[in-house]
């Protein structure tokens, strides 16, 4: 399959809705940006075409695609941070395969080892049993009122108690929420300190700075949706890093084992409920979830922002919508 075909095929899947609001972060360049290298793999002819699909038959306001980490096709906003949504929590999962490279942190602590509970909402004894590791897979058996939780991710939350730690897979806030302020104090620096300072910096980064990271606290549990706001293009060159092995030129920037493990399935539809209703994806690896059927893992984040990583066609796409707050 041709490039341009492949591109053209991403976009067919997805007619999004765009809400239409200035962006929350006034463009600002990253002073340790470089330039992204151009890559003349696509026809003019066949960059026209594809520019008119997205804007005649979709809301996307921006697309960038990589092959490698050099740039084939970009269009509208790409270099404006917008809110990503859920694609925060694949770049959470990179963090904490480079924590674990830096020996920061065991993926195999418990929650109890680590003194994490929920000041609002404590902690049974048996959910403190979950580890760094199941609250990665969405495993955690924790079941919790959370921020930013779907309609959908209510309905389909198990009973408190259901499962052990383990068991079973739900796409679970409570579990995405947490894993970014544990990390914060293992570190003793913030999310978007870490962003930048692990995967911003080396990969020259053209938009993003520390303080495109927010938090939106509730009163019913501690733990706040982490929100992460990043440009199309900054965005494309985090999922390059999926081709390279997770290096950056000769740069290694996420360990090498991190990148091949954590975008294996962990679970896997039909044996994992959860994974029914979804409908592109088969499997559900380290906050990445897996399409078995196209050899491709995705970020995915609610009201148009994905980032999609093939690797049989050397080929990240990412796709976004400015969605606001």
């Amino acid at each position: 399959m041709r490039l341009e075909i492949a591109i053209f095929g991403f976009t067919l899947l997805f007619f999004q809705s765009c809400i239409e609001i200035d962006p929350f972060i006034d463009l600002q360049i990253n002073p340790k940006a470089t330039t992204l290298q151009r890559l003349d793999l696509i026809s003019d002819a066949n960059k026209n075409e594809l520019t008119d699909y997205i804007e005649n038959n979709t809301r996307f306001d921006a697309c960038v695609a990589l092959v490698g980490n050099e740039l084939v096709y970009d269009y509208g906003d790409k270099n404006i941070p917008y809110n990503c949504a859920s694609v925060r929590k694949s770049i959470f999962s990179a963090l904490y395969g480079i924590a674990e490279g830096k020996g920061l942190i065991n993926l195999d602590a418990t929650l109890g080892e680590l003194g994490i509970n929920d000041s609002i909402n404590p902690l049974t004894e048996t959910e403190k049993t979950a580890t760094i590791r199941h609250l990665l897979q969405a495993r955690s058996g924790i079941y919790l009122p959370a921020s930013g939780e779907s309609a959908g991710m209510i309905r389909r939350k198990p009973a408190r108690g259901k499962y052990l730690p383990g068991e079973h897979f739900y796409y679970n806030n409570w579990d995405f929420n947490a894993l970014p302020i544990i990390l914060e104090r293992i570190t003793g620096k913030k999310i978007g300190e870490l962003i930048y300072e692990w995967l911003a910096v080396p990969t020259g980064m053209h938009d993003f700075m520390p303080e495109n990271v927010t938090y939106q606290y509730v009163d019913y549990t501690e733990y706040p949706q982490t929100r992460v706001y990043i440009s199309a293009e900054d965005l494309a060159r985090f999922g390059s890093l999926y081709l390279t092995a997770g290096k950056w030129n000769d740069t290694q920037v996420i360990p090498q084992d991190w990148v091949e493990n954590s975008v294996k399935s962990v679970s896997h539809e039909p044996q994992d409920a959860d994974l029914v209703e979804h409908p592109f994806m088969e499997g559900y690896a380290y906050l990445w979830w897996v399409d078995d059927d196209e050899q491709t893992f995705w970020a995915d984040g609610a009201g148009g922002h994905f980032c999609i990583v093939d690797r049989a066609k050397n080929l990240v796409v990412v796709v976004r919508n400015n969605t606001g707050k």
